[in-house]
């Protein structure tokens, strides 16, 4: 079929399509169109991201904010933005002569240069999170070295390596901890941000089925999307404060989402994001399900680690040259459910377990540390030999099965831990194919080893642990296949995606593809990348995943909560980025340690050093809690987890404060009999977990952090219609008091306010 272009005229204030009967019409998109950041020249905007089938696309509506070019196949749009471009603008695509409606975003990036004077220096080299930190020569100009480059607004971490040294820039004094005992270089951009709008939700009339969006700032564009449709937009050159939103009178889905951007003449503002119940706007947590993401309080358990239900399927590897440390403990799924039965996730509060990896992983002994002389155990299961099969020292599927439908009956998601960038050299796919598989060796000779950025696509975790080469097609057709076997064979809510950053985009596309055509129910997929918020955020879109871990908030989050003397801005100032990068409301999961991480008690105890080796830590001496102020240090990190946007994420043991260096220090057996500190953490935990559970504000409202001089302060307040909720945390030697919300020190106050409507 022949694309059209129609044309869309310009009105002071729109109604952007005429609902027949009042009814906005059904969208072929699979879940909320993600929007579109635009590149500041072209930008490819993969459509099949968005329609499972391109060629159903009959037509686009021509905007005069850019111009368009569509590839012959209907799959790739070519967006060019002009000089005048604004802030917001609208892509609508239209399906079957149905309105599609993807929010487009300009581009906030600007031209930076970094100089650092010569001083006879014979190379110079920097990196940063503009490059993902990979090395990038600064070229030598007359007496300096210099280095630009294009970066959104805010601070930028990077690093400089002069005559093969690495360093902090000399010539700049923003400077932040790395969390590993060095210094990292700051690069700030203006965000203008007190002068951009911020929104919150006003008045709402649920008889009229209205409500208004207000802001201290005036606004001069404001989007207004209800599912994928435009429902209405003010795009002037006059500036308002507040606007009334009419909502459709019909709408007999279950759930639907209003979704509202706004713009000023500095640029675009926060958002909000609003859910519904059959066309009414949500005010009362109890309306929401566990399908709905944003509701979602994960909790993470290492299978082995957690309990042994059946003693009968117990087997250590027998193999002298691995330490008990790093054998198998016993766990298991029927462990697992057993803790379902009892109510033990209920009572704390979770409604998502995410389980390690439970697929078949191999019998021996693979890898080596030296001191102590040991090898390894699969134990932890992300070395596959299998991946459709259940390790039957895990269980089977029948009692995996079993465990997701008793998880169901108690409003608990399950999600399952996936592998996909490489199996164990076991595996029959590297016996029989061995040309699916990535080059051990670079053509220099090398090892391509733990290259985990310059090789980032190719690179082997171990030497017996191939990678596969998702740039062959059969290869991402049969890896996809085993991936999304577990969401048809089993009822499975999702998955936590192991080593996203190593596995290219169209692995990620064409499994969400196949997910959304095969099974008619929410699947939510959350990746693992470390690395830039450019990065981690290239990942998640529409066609591919909802989320990822937000782990540069979380090193931040570190230092803040675990050291004595830190600053409380560089927290704000990370969390800022996360919702300038990843959206108002987005799914980044926040946690609270994982296992390739030491223990955040430990670090905050003192046990564990910042400057040390973890790992080296673990093996070589015993972890204990030698300070006990470390519980309340973990508290304050987990009120700050649950009360921000994202998705609360606990690494099993950190309700009570489990300790341990890094890896396998981390990974100790699950205790349920605590001592009296340990179960008044996690009875501090399952009371902060309550409000995040049953605040609309803590679900859904929008998020502002309050400026203060003092470093040793953190405010952030969010409002959700007539619920404000604030959080006020003083790491400070003093009381502090905010309006009438008196904090000691050392310690935080979250306080719910509702008012009537």
């Amino acid at each position: 079929m022949k694309i059209k272009f129609l044309f869309l005229v310009s009105v002071f204030f729109i109604w952007s399509c005429k609902t027949k009967n009042n009814i906005v019409p059904k969208s072929q998109i699979k879940g909320l169109a993600t929007p579109v950041i635009l590149n500041l020249d072209k930008t490819n905007i993969v459509l099949e991201d968005y329609f499972l089938d391109a060629l159903k696309i009959d037509s686009i509506t021509k905007n005069n904010d850019y111009t368009l070019k569509l590839s012959k196949d209907k799959k790739i749009l070519q967006v060019n933005p002009k000089k005048s471009t604004p802030s917001i603008s609208n892509l609508r695509v239209w399906t079957q002569e149905k309105p599609n409606d993807i929010p487009l975003f300009k581009s906030t990036k600007t031209l930076a240069t970094i100089t650092i004077p010569d001083n006879n220096y014979q190379d110079v080299k920097i990196k940063g999170e503009f490059s993902n930190w990979q090395l990038k020569p600064m070229i030598l100009n007359k007496d300096n070295w210099i280095f630009t480059t294009k970066v959104p607004a805010g601070n930028h971490q990077y690093v400089v390596v002069i005559n093969g040294k690495e360093q902090p820039d000399p010539t700049n004094k923003n400077a932040i901890s790395n969390g590993m005992g060095g210094i990292n270089s700051v690069l700030k951009i203006s965000t203008n941000a007190d002068k951009k709008p911020f929104i919150y939700s006003g008045n709402l009339n649920k008889v009229k089925n209205t409500f208004t969006v207000k802001s201290k700032q005036a606004f001069t564009q404001l989007y207004v999307y209800y599912n994928n449709f435009l429902l209405q937009k003010y795009d002037s050159k006059k500036s308002i404060n507040e606007l009334k939103i009419q909502l459709p009178k019909k709408d007999s889905d279950e759930r639907s989402h209003i979704r509202i951007y706004v713009s000023n003449e500095y640029g675009r503002g926060n958002d909000l994001l609003i859910p519904l119940k059959k066309g009414k706007i949500i005010t009362n947590a109890t309306d929401l399900t566990r399908s709905d993401f944003h509701n979602q309080i994960m909790y993470f358990l290492m299978v082995d680690r957690f309990v042994d239900g059946d003693k009968n399927n117990t087997r250590k590897v027998k193999n002298d040259s691995i330490l008990p440390k790093v054998n198998y403990f016993g766990g298991d799924l029927q462990g697992v459910l057993n803790k379902i039965n009892d109510g033990y996730f209920t009572k704390l509060g979770i409604n998502t377990i995410w389980l390690s990896p439970i697929t078949k992983n191999p019998e021996g002994a693979y890898g080596l540390w030296k001191n102590p002389l040991t090898k390894f155990s699969a134990y932890h299961g992300y070395w596959p030999v299998s991946n459709t099969k259940i390790d039957n020292r895990f269980g089977n599927e029948k009692v995996f099965k079993k465990l997701i439908k008793q998880a169901h009956k108690k409003n608990i998601n399950i999600i399952l831990d996936y592998v996909a960038n490489h199996v164990h050299k076991e595996h029959p796919l590297f016996k029989n194919h061995k040309d699916w598989f990535t080059d051990l060796y670079l053509p220099d000779g090398t090892m391509n080893t733990e290259k985990w950025d310059e090789h980032r696509l190719t690179t082997w975790f171990d030497t017996f642990l191939p990678t596969l080469d998702f740039s062959k097609k059969e290869v991402v057709e049969k890896m996809t296949d085993s991936a999304a076997y577990w969401v048809t064979n089993y009822d499975l809510d999702g998955f936590r995606h192991d080593a996203t950053k190593h596995i290219q985009l169209d692995f990620w596309r064409t499994l969400t593809k196949k997910i959304k055509k095969r099974v008619d129910r929410p699947v939510f997929q959350i990746g693992e990348t470390y690395g830039s918020p450019e990065l981690i955020n290239s990942y998640i879109n529409s066609g591919m995943l909802n989320s990822q871990f937000d782990f540069n908030l979380y090193d931040t989050s570190v230092q803040a909560f675990a050291k004595k003397n830190s600053n409380l801005n560089d927290l704000a100032s990370a969390l800022q980025k996360s919702l300038n990068y990843y959206g108002n409301h987005h799914l980044m999961g926040n946690i609270s340690g994982n296992q390739d991480r030491a223990r955040f008690i430990s670090y905050a105890s003192g046990d564990v050093k910042f400057n040390e080796d973890a790992k080296v830590a673990g093996w070589t001496r015993k972890i204990q809690l030698t300070d006990t102020t470390a519980y309340k240090k973990l508290e304050m990190l987990q009120a700050f987890n649950l009360f921000i946007p994202g998705i609360p994420s606990i690494y099993y043991g950190d309700e009570y404060g489990a300790i341990g260096a890094n890896d396998p220090d981390n990974r100790r057996m699950m205790r349920f009999k605590l001592n009296k500190q340990e179960k008044n953490l996690k009875n501090k935990v399952q009371n902060l977990i309550k409000p995040r559970k049953n605040s609309m504000a803590l679900l859904y409202g929008n998020t502002k952090i309050i400026p203060t001089q003092n470093p040793a302060i953190l405010i952030i307040e969010r409002d959700y219609f007539n619920e404000k909720a604030i959080l006020v945390i003083n790491k400070s030697n003093q009381n502090f008091t905010y309006k009438n919300i008196e904090v000691s020190p050392n310690s935080y106050q979250m306080q719910i306010f509702k008012s009537p409507n």
